[in-house]
């Protein structure tokens, strides 16, 4: 099937833990990449979720660079008790003793301005605990699934693209192979009333001129690469109709050879015509090549 590397997703919930309570947002946005890739955006305390996280990720979406934001209304609710830095508390009382001792200043420390001071709190942190883990995960594969929706939506529009223009290859190729045995039925009658004109001359130049007329026979002949070119192209339209998910890559490789086949009919064929037809039909090739870096 074909799905779409380019989606977003979002989807919300509420943890509670004793007094405390937080809206979580999580949003998940996936572009096109040739590998799977991962970044996250999420609160510290958060991280310890990333493993399983991307372990979803990878296993549903296969392909693409992927963002997921996690936002917390009330970040301290993983917060464990406050408790006073006695150590740094002591250090600063006794730095502002040495001032008043080595300067002309006087006053009292009052706790108003110590708690201003820098760090004389410690706060503990929390780990997750298992409820708002598993809450979290929930959410998040309900978001991938919300993804993955859109994407397949956009790949059925990408299949009805491609098939379009796999059509008008299909169009113009079956033109080159009818203009091409024309071109090739006319230059044989030539070539065969050359061969008439020389069938007397038994001389080494005449063995040549024969030789000349019949590689120009085998350079103008498109057949076989018209034989592979509508091969590739059968491969790739069951290709758009194939089950399997990742099939990007597959469709890319296929767009490849079908330049390849129709580079060489345009190089050895010099027919106006014929050579209008094979820019028509790279043009397509390049269109589809466009489209199907963005599949899975």
């Amino acid at each position: 099937m074909i799905r779409s590397m380019t989606g977003f997703a979002t989807q919300s919930l509420q943890l509670i833990r004793g007094l405390e309570r937080s809206n979580v947002n999580i949003s998940i946005k996936s572009l096109n990449s040739r590998y799977f890739e991962v970044s996250y955006k999420m609160p510290y305390i958060l991280s310890s979720l990333e493993h399983e996280i991307t372990k979803l990720l990878k296993q549903e979406l296969v392909r693409g660079h992927v963002t997921v934001s996690i936002h917390m209304s009330n970040p301290a609710l993983f917060k464990g008790t406050i408790e006073p830095a006695m150590g740094t508390i002591n250090g600063y009382i006794k730095a502002l003793e040495q001032i008043k001792k080595t300067s002309d200043v006087s006053g009292a420390v009052s706790l108003d301005a110590l708690i201003t001071l820098p760090n004389v709190f410690i706060v503990e942190e929390q780990d997750v605990d298992d409820a708002s883990r598993q809450a979290i995960l929930q959410s998040v594969g309900q978001a991938i699934e919300a993804l993955i929706k859109g994407q397949d939506a956009e790949g059925a529009i990408l299949r009805k693209d491609l098939e379009n223009r796999a059509a008008i290859m299909q169009s113009e190729i079956s033109a080159i192979e009818t203009e091409s045995a024309e071109l090739l039925d006319a230059q044989k009658k030539k070539v065969q009333h050359a061969l008439q004109e020389i069938a007397q001359d038994e001389s080494k130049l005449a063995e040549i001129q024969k030789n000349s007329l019949y590689a120009m026979l085998d350079k103008i002949d498109t057949h076989e690469e018209v034989v592979r070119f509508k091969n590739h192209l059968t491969n790739f339209n069951s290709l758009l109709h194939a089950t399997m998910i990742e099939i990007g890559k597959r469709l890319d490789f296929t767009l490849q050879e079908l330049a390849r086949e129709i580079n060489t009919i345009s190089a050895k064929c010099s027919d106006s015509q014929i050579s209008t037809r094979a820019i028509n039909v790279k043009v397509e090739l390049e269109k589809a090549r466009e489209q199907v870096q963005n599949i899975v």
